[in-house]
């Protein structure tokens, strides 16, 4: 069927990312949502929300019920790497990516089985992704199961030298308990600090775990000087961001870099990396958020509005039929909401998921 074919090689020319999994969305059909998570039962938790507000539950146990939620949906729609990134304009998707890794592995100063903590580490694309970059031996942990086993199970597939630098564990990263402390040479959130409100209590996790003089680097979600907390738009923006991506309250750019000092560290560098690349790349810089709004580049087309924004109408008949779970059209559309909530803010410059801090634990400590 040729115009089958021209579909199949449009999507491959035009997806911008390797790593992306469209058999998840058909997996999701036919099995449901990880450990038959309820999108209903989550929105209770941001009953209330209306714009920069907290939730009313454990903070890791919304970012366990969210991943359960999300998880598939994103490597379907993003690939195995949860994060954002910048890039030019003619670059497809997984440019983004490597540009944040790479400043991500230069900011780590580690190398060959070098000890690095993962806080937050999803499904293990970016962990990867420094594994093949510095040599360094990492361990991730995420609060959710799934994630771990999908992480082990990509990991299996690649080369026995990224096996065997690869770790991935169950930990709450606001309590990490049963692992050694105080040998690690490097620490790094990879933008997953999101789901923490008082971020000092992972902070100081982290500086348990490193050596005297080991480096933190963070990648923050903070607000920036266009958030307007009394504009109606952005208050409705930041709803949709903060209950559909199972996100805390986000602090300013002083509150989290006062977690950072709060947990012991010295702050030694901080700046927006996510908007970085306009000075480096000018006229054709093409920034973060921008997969998610409205675009001709279709670089990455089920992030795209036109694709994402029509899914839930397609999926909503299948599940009155009874042909897939109730819940998958229900996830599609709070994947849609946090789409929605974070670009538009981040187009309105309300928002980075991205500000870099380098703290380092004192040589006494």
């Amino acid at each position: 069927n040729t115009p089958v074919v021209v579909a199949i090689l449009a999507y491959w020319f035009m997806n911008g990312n390797p790593t992306q999994q469209v058999g998840k969305l058909f997996k999701i059909c036919r099995d449901g949502i990880a450990g038959g998570e309820g999108v209903d039962k989550f929105a209770t938790i941001f009953t209330g929300i209306k714009s920069n507000d907290q939730h009313n539950a454990y903070d890791a146990d919304v970012a366990n019920s969210f991943y359960n939620l999300a998880s598939e949906f994103y490597e379907y729609g993003w690939g195995d790497s949860f994060h954002f990134g910048y890039r030019q304009t003619h670059e497809g998707h997984g440019f983004s990516i490597q540009n944040s890794q790479n400043f991500l592995s230069q900011k780590l100063h580690v190398s060959d089985m070098d000890r690095v903590l993962d806080i937050g580490c999803g499904i293990g694309g970016p962990m990867r992704g420094v594994v093949r970059k510095t040599g360094a031996n990492i361990t991730g942990i995420t609060i959710n199961e799934y994630q771990v086993g999908r992480a082990r199970e990509i990991t299996a597939e690649q080369p026995k030298w990224i096996q065997d630098r690869c770790h991935f564990v169950v930990q709450d990263y606001l309590d990490i308990k049963g692992m050694e402390e105080g040998v690690y040479d490097a620490a790094f959130y990879m933008e997953s600090s999101l789901h923490c409100e008082d971020r000092s209590q992972t902070f100081k996790q982290a500086y348990k775990m490193l050596k005297p003089g080991g480096r933190l680097v963070a990648l923050e979600y903070v607000l920036l000087d266009g958030w307007d907390p009394e504009d109606e738009y952005q208050q409705e923006l930041m709803r949709l961001h903060l209950h559909g991506n199972g996100a805390a309250k986000t602090p300013t750019v002083e509150e989290d870099l006062q977690f950072v000092r709060d947990a012991g560290f010295e702050i030694k560098e901080h700046f927006d990396y996510a908007n970085l690349g306009e000075q480096i790349y000018g006229e054709t810089y093409f920034p973060w958020w921008g997969d998610l709004q409205m675009n001709w580049g279709f670089k990455l087309l089920p992030a795209h509005p036109w694709i994402r924004n029509a899914l839930p109408y397609v999926l909503q008949p299948l599940a009155s039929m009874g042909l897939i779970p109730a819940d998958v059209p229900k996830a599609a559309e709070l994947m849609n909401a946090g789409a929605d909530g974070l670009s538009g803010l981040g187009k309105l410059n309300a928002i980075t998921p991205e500000y870099y801090i380098l703290g380092i634990k004192p040589l006494n400590a």
